[in-house]
């Protein structure tokens, strides 16, 4: 039997997670060109970029474009834009987590969690990491 469909933004999460696997790993490579000495050749960005694009497309058949310029900027110890959206959020990885954990267990018990209830679980949470400047999490959290 067939699954659901995934939703547009899952698929965008699941496409930006091998972008930046990918971009990872030619950071990697790019950052080992870098350290080869001077007389010997070596790959730059694009060429780099380019290379593992083409070894993703032929070991999954889809395509996924790398910037050289972001993989100058990633090489040199920038962060990626999942990274500094994490930075910028609410609750941290753990936190959610533990939300999710909860929510589980409530549901397992034979109580389904309101949106309500869920939103006032979540905002305790901040209060008590971010203290009593937290505005809460809002309407469309």
């Amino acid at each position: 039997m067939p699954g659901r469909p995934k939703s547009v933004t899952r698929k965008r999460q699941e496409a930006r997670e091998a972008c930046d696997y990918l971009m990872s790993r030619a950071v990697e490579a790019y950052r080992a060109e870098l350290t080869k000495a001077p007389g010997i050749r070596r790959h730059g960005a694009r060429t780099i970029c380019h290379d593992f694009e083409k070894m993703n497309f032929e070991a999954t058949g889809k395509l996924i474009k790398l910037s050289y310029s972001t993989l100058i900027r990633l090489a040199a110890g920038g962060k990626t834009l999942s990274e500094t959206n994490a930075a910028k959020a609410w609750i941290t990885e753990e936190e959610t987590k533990q939300v999710i954990a909860y929510v589980q267990e409530v549901g397992d018990r034979g109580f389904p969690l309101s949106h309500k209830r869920l939103h006032e679980h979540v905002n305790e949470i901040c209060h008590a990491r971010l203290g009593d400047g937290f505005p809460g999490v809002g309407v469309k959290w």
